[in-house]
């Protein structure tokens, strides 16, 4: 609470002093309720975290979550042209610096969420073309999929994260737009870094800044009506087709971490299976996209009843967490000895492709109904070099990796005004893993037992049943 009464204060000094140096300074933003119910617990509120196996009776039983920790709001302020340009600069804050019941620190009686910074930049605008500095939107994050919950199919879909950085855009031809910058060399942070989730080049003092090369990406649109526009997040939008691709090094420290490891056709159970040492080398996590925005059923005007569209995106890449994916965990490590735990590991990316299609169709200009699938997968994984001490290179793990994630969404929207809008929503996600696992006592991850009787019951499949209702105030 005390850090909110100095953050409240700060910004009642500052919008005065804006308003003093700028031309105009404008409040945005929107208040958010979400009610949502979960089969599984431990998915998060964004859908992130993997579904755990069906096997395991700590997370398999309901949570009811209300939360207003998405609301956000912004301040734009249009400064004075310069060089021929028109300046702006744009500052936006949410309260979802972490779930704090996912971190063990649960919520207090009045939900005191913490602020977070999710944009911070200024821009130059010219006719065809922008200079823009800061933290914003990464080239990956323009075509999100409208469903209810927030960082929509984070863990399939869409990188949500955004990095500071200094970025050029040009317009040509009308129809064209490409995009190129330079920026930080981004980390996903989920759970602690001891634990390897995101693999130990991501710890806090040996992730992508260490490697001292920035985040480099670039993208290229074109955008024409051809038949007329349907609706993107409300906004009648033409026939788009979009590539962008990014790059970045990470630096992988000498150390140990516990491994898992992978098997074929025999019983290796989701738990570390030996400690291994890690060699100091060069990552290079990469993504490229593609994404097409179809009006299917299109208009000419602002009406938007009686239309339809399609928007797909596919992705593949390496060390995607680099880029937003947070549910992925995106390393595995290669043996380059004969023997199992003590020796050198070298460490190769999971490799990993995916992407989403949606259909919109409106009713009328009020209600709306959204369908989505979206999926990943990992890739290029050999399951054959199993036990350790068979010899040759064998695969493991620095976390419990799904293989292949999948999701569906059913979401009907209304909204009656511009300021108002609700939704409803079914999301299902299913996780199919790599290891298998027995029937645990706790969430450690220790083995009830190696007995037939609970080996019959061990699985490598979870799934989440969900319900969301979501309630807008936008301003």
């Amino acid at each position: 609470m005390k850090k909110f009464i100095i953050f409240a204060a700060v910004l009642a000094l500052l919008v005065p002093t804006l308003a003093m140096a700028a031309i105009d300074v404008s409040l945005g933003g929107f208040i958010k309720l979400d009610a949502m119910w979960d089969s599984d617990g431990g998915v998060g509120k964004n859908v992130y975290l993997p579904p755990a196996r069906s096997n395991d009776a700590n997370a398999k039983h309901g949570r009811l979550k209300f939360t207003a920790s998405g609301t956000r709001f912004s301040l734009t302020v249009m400064g004075p042209d310069l060089w021929g340009a028109k300046t702006s600069g744009f500052i936006e804050l949410d309260f979802d610096l972490a779930e704090r019941e996912l971190l063990g620190q649960g919520f207090t009686a009045s939900k005191s969420y913490v602020p977070r910074l999710r944009h911070a930049m200024f821009r130059f605008n010219w006719p065809t073309s922008e200079l823009l500095f800061g933290q914003y939107w990464p080239m990956f994050t323009d075509w999100w999929p409208e469903t209810a919950e927030d960082g929509p199919t984070q863990m399939t879909g869409t990188p949500t994260h955004r990095l500071a950085q200094i970025r050029f855009t040009q317009k040509f031809m009308s129809d064209w737009t490409v995009a190129a910058l330079i920026g930080d060399p981004t980390q996903t942070y989920l759970g602690s870094a001891a634990n390897n989730n995101t693999g130990p080049y991501n710890a806090n003092t040996n992730n992508g800044q260490s490697a001292e090369s920035p985040r480099v990406e670039g993208k290229i649109v074109y955008a024409h009506d051809f038949w007329g526009k349907a609706a993107y997040y409300g906004q009648p939008t033409p026939f788009t087709v979009q590539f962008a691709g990014g790059w970045q090094r990470n630096v992988l420290r000498t150390g140990t971490v516990a491994a898992y490891a992978l098997g074929e056709n025999s019983y290796i159970p989701a738990t570390p299976t030996g400690v291994i040492n890690v060699k100091n080398q060069y990552l290079n996590p990469w993504l490229a996209m593609g994404s097409l925005f179809i009006p299917v059923m299109s208009t000419q005007s602002a009406n938007l009843a009686g239309t339809a569209s399609i928007l797909t995106q596919l992705w593949i890449g390496q060390g995607i967490e680099a880029f937003g994916y947070t549910g992925a965990w995106s390393n595995k490590y290669r043996l380059n000895n004969n023997l199992f735990g003590g020796l050198n590991y070298e460490a190769d990316l999971l490799q990993k492709f995916g992407g989403f299609v949606q259909g919109q169709y409106y009713f009328t200009n009020q209600w709306f109904v959204n369908a989505l699938y979206a999926f990943s997968k990992a890739y290029n994984v050999s399951r054959s070099l199993n036990a350790a001490g068979l010899g040759g290179r064998e695969y493991a793990f620095t976390a419990d990796n799904p293989q292949t994630i999948q999701q569906v969404e059913l979401t009907l929207w209304y909204r009656p005004i511009q300021a108002i809008k609700f939704g409803l929503e079914y999301a299902y996600a299913s996780a199919n893993y790599f290891a298998y696992a027995l029937p645990t006592t706790s969430n450690t991850g220790v083995p009830v037992g190696l007995g037939a009787a609970n080996n019959v019951n061990r699985s490598h499949f979870g799934d989440n049943h969900r319900l969301e209702f979501v309630a807008f105030f936008f301003f």
